[in-house]
């Protein structure tokens, strides 16, 4: 039989026995850490958007034609041969622009990620598909793959950001319902300044709807990618207390390319070759109130907007004299809108608008057409129960310059947006 002193030393021997075994265990766990141990370190963010509305107005073809037929813009002087062009618009009823799916997250110490899907009920778009280094010295970050160029202040917002349910008219006429977002390259640098002073220059591929519209076949030559170059500035001067401020500067050219159907028969007959540039200039100007929910908050935001087309007749099967002539377009925009929080979670603003001020066309055929400009005046007000929803009506007054003259159209949105899961601050 074992004595009673053996019993008593077990749990002393047993100790002596399991603590080094013990610190041989964590001394070995920390040579080689878990790969596990930080997994949800490296997990995305993600989040989903889900944007609708309810859409009215009254023009008899639609906002959607007489935006295609604001003089100057798009084909306007061509309506004459046959020619009708359309923009993106909103149906009159119920409307889903669409759930947007982003997964964002730091990839490991030098890269971090974002994708970003845009989906609708009739397809599904890859919006955003970006990657940003986080560790380079000086100031410089490099951004790859598909993104929206940081041109100016709005063309960088995702509809869900901005303070109006509708893009500014020179936005829409000029670069799209996508604005400027094509598979690219940036580079910026970040200057060691006492005040904020960003710049950056961006290569695209060039494949925009308006500004850089590319074919690259049969009549129209080929030309590789990247066929557009921006390049942008932005400098905010230190303000004291609430107040923010921002002035931003940016120019761009790129190839464009364009065919048509001049006599409307169906059959592409006369091609365009170029490049088409723009440059223009914003400010931004923010109050942070002080007061609960954002009331007292105050926004004031302008943006201008020059574009030129200077394009080659390439070859024309209804008029080949005019071959190697040129067409040169020029218009410009502007937008200047103002919000102010009157009362907890309560916003109004304000948004005046024109385009066409310079406003020309020098056709092929030696012929100058001068086109008058458009305006539009939009209200809205909204309420944003938290921060991941927010419930907007807007209403809009436009005046348009069209081929067929002068046309009146008056818009009315009701808006209703969620947003779930991690969503990341927004830019200033």
């Amino acid at each position: 039989m074992f004595s009673k002193r053996y019993w008593l030393g077990l749990p002393l021997a047993a100790a002596l026995f399991v603590a080094p075994a013990r610190a041989q265990t964590a001394d070995s766990a920390a040579e080689t850490p878990d790969p596990f141990l930080n997994l949800k370190a490296f997990n995305p963010d993600v989040s989903a958007i889900v944007d609708m509305f309810y859409y009215d107005e009254n023009s008899d073809e639609g906002m959607g034609h007489v935006a295609g037929e604001i003089a100057g813009f798009g084909h306007a002087h061509a309506a004459g041969e046959g020619e009708e062009h359309h923009h993106h618009a909103a149906d009159k009823g119920f409307n889903l622009r669409h759930l947007e799916l982003q997964f964002s997250g730091t990839v490991d110490p030098y890269f971090k990620a974002t994708a970003i899907a845009a989906i609708d009920l009739d397809d599904a778009e890859m919006e955003v598909a970006e990657i940003e280094t986080t560790g380079l010295p000086f100031g410089l970050k490099v951004k790859g793959g598909k993104f929206f160029s940081d041109f100016g202040y709005l063309n960088a917002q995702h509809s869900h950001e901005w303070d109006f349910v509708d893009q500014p008219l020179i936005y829409q006429l000029a670069l799209g319902s996508h604005g400027l977002n094509d598979k690219g390259v940036q580079v910026s640098w970040l200057a060691p300044t006492p005040f904020y002073l960003l710049a950056g220059v961006e290569a695209f591929q060039g494949d925009n709807e308006q500004a850089f519209a590319y074919h690259g076949d049969g009549e129209l030559p080929e030309d590789d990618g990247p066929r557009v170059g921006v390049g942008w500035l932005k400098i905010g001067p230190n303000l004291p207390g609430n107040h923010g401020l921002q002035f931003g500067a940016f120019a761009a050219t790129g190839t464009h390319q364009e065919e048509h159907d001049g006599d409307g028969d169906g059959t592409t007959d006369h091609w365009l070759d170029g490049d088409t540039s723009f440059w223009g200039a914003d400010a931004v100007y923010k109050y942070n109130s002080p007061q609960s929910y954002g009331q007292g908050d105050f926004a004031l935001q302008a943006e201008y907007f020059s574009r030129k087309k200077d394009l080659d007749l390439v070859a024309h099967d209804l008029a080949p004299h005019l071959v190697g002539n040129s067409r040169i377009d020029e218009q410009d925009g502007y937008y200047v809108q103002a919000t102010y929080g009157f009362l907890p979670r309560w916003r109004a603003g304000l948004r005046w608008e024109q385009v066409g001020l310079t406003n020309e066309s020098e056709l092929p055929s030696g012929e100058t057409e001068d086109f008058g400009s458009s305006d539009r005046a939009s209200a809205m007000i909204d309420f944003t129960p938290s921060h991941f929803s927010r419930l907007r009506l807007q209403a809009n007054q436009g005046s348009y310059e069209t081929a067929e003259g002068t046309e009146d159209v008056t818009e009315v949105y009701v808006q209703w947006m969620v947003s779930l899961g991690a969503h990341g601050a927004h830019n200033f």
